[in-house]
């Protein structure tokens, strides 16, 4: 092959870590000598953009020239957009990213669709579009493994005949590619006087979620509602998007907080959002679903302490030596005052943050993009 190829990046769901792995997928393929072109949709309705977008891109793409390689995410129906674009493209070496999956992915409590068994058409795209990969990207091992184990209970919900051996088939295409991170910038804005740990007797707790239900509010308000019954000494930090519906008794909790939260709300540029990340201690999370956790790999480089329990990929993202902390254990470790005495300190987070770094991760992205062409 040559050294320089053609790769098309259709993103369907443009917005928050997907759009940023795809600008950053962008940017090092192209120091790695190809040309990437990127295509994308905004991130909104999502059931539309797994269910349309292919149709609408292999509409758009009819009289263009075929790229190398096409690379899409989960949001797309692949085996839909391989079957409409014309012969000339059936060449074309075609990479799925799984960023999440709809097998495994929580869903929320006000939605009908799984009462009604529809959720099993959105498993049945990412199936399909995994089997009509070249190759299979997973952004965490922990990722890939719960996706290919849900795929036989999946199954065997379905009428016979059934899919042969469909794990099997991605798995063995199948590479974890974790996200890439960019720190440029981020020690300079850090404070000139920043307060140790063990100095720390009033600690900012930091919230740097999504306002959803899938990213663990529940267990964040029951943790609040305890601080503030007990007036234990602490402060709070609450980032993050707020699409769509809040949590039930989210914007109430705000106003329980008072002058406690000393943020509230998205940040207003990303040099705010690092900032508010440096001036905080801890950062308690129980998620529904984590398949990678780049906002927790965000808190870490800025020297916040992950409070989250040993599972979902935190198991593979966090320094060797990290206690992991479930919930119940996060009311006593702040009225111990456990931050003073942590086994890691903020440096190790820091450091090991910086192991996701897209100088790291885009070698391996451009060897498997290399790989895929050569067979």
């Amino acid at each position: 092959m040559n050294d320089s190829a053609h790769i098309l990046l259709l993103d369907p769901f443009h917005g928050g870590s997907h759009a940023a792995w795809s600008r950053g997928f962008q940017d090092g393929l192209t120091r790695q000598g190809h040309r990437v072109e990127l295509k994308t949709f905004p991130a909104n309705h999502w059931k539309w953009r797994m269910q349309g977008a292919a149709a609408i891109w292999a509409h758009d793409l009819q009289d263009t020239p075929p790229p190398d390689v096409l690379l899409t995410t989960d949001m797309c129906d692949l085996a839909q957009l391989k079957g409409l674009l014309p012969a000339t493209w059936h060449g074309v070496k075609c990479v799925v990213m799984f960023h999440e999956n709809q097998l495994t992915f929580p869903w929320s409590p006000t939605d009908n669709d799984p009462h009604l068994e529809r959720d099993l058409a959105y498993s049945y795209i990412n199936v399909s579009s995994a089997l009509a990969a070249d190759q299979v990207w997973f952004n965490s091992a922990h990722h890939r493994h719960v996706f290919l184990e849900a795929i036989d209970a999946w199954m065997s919900k379905m009428p016979k005949p059934r899919l042969s051996k469909p794990a099997a088939r991605i798995a063995a295409k199948s590479h974890v590619v974790h996200l890439g991170m960019n720190f440029e910038g981020w020690d300079a804005m850090k404070p000139d006087t920043p307060l140790t740990w063990t100095d720390c007797n009033v600690p900012v707790l930091l919230w740097n979620q999504r306002w959803s239900w899938d990213k663990g509010t529940d267990a964040w308000m029951n943790l609040v509602q305890d601080i503030l019954a007990r007036d234990i000494p602490a402060e709070f930090v609450v980032l993050g998007e707020s699409k769509g519906r809040l949590p039930e008794g989210w914007e109430a909790m705000r106003e329980h907080m008072g002058s406690r939260c000393l943020q509230w709300g998205y940040a207003d540029s990303k040099e705010d959002y690092v900032r508010w990340l440096w001036r905080s201690t801890v950062a308690p999370l129980a998620p529904k679903q984590e398949y990678f956790g780049l906002a927790v790999v965000e808190a870490m480089r800025c020297e916040v302490m992950p409070w989250v329990p040993e599972s979902h990929a935190y198991t593979e993202t966090m320094p060797e030596g990290h206690r992991f902390m479930a919930p119940e254990m996060w009311l006593d470790a702040l009225l111990n005052q456990s931050w003073k005495t942590w086994p890691t300190t903020p440096q190790a987070y820091r450091q090991h943050a910086q192991s996701f770094l897209w100088d790291n991760v885009i070698p391996v992205m451009d060897g498997l993009v290399r790989k895929a062409l050569s067979t």
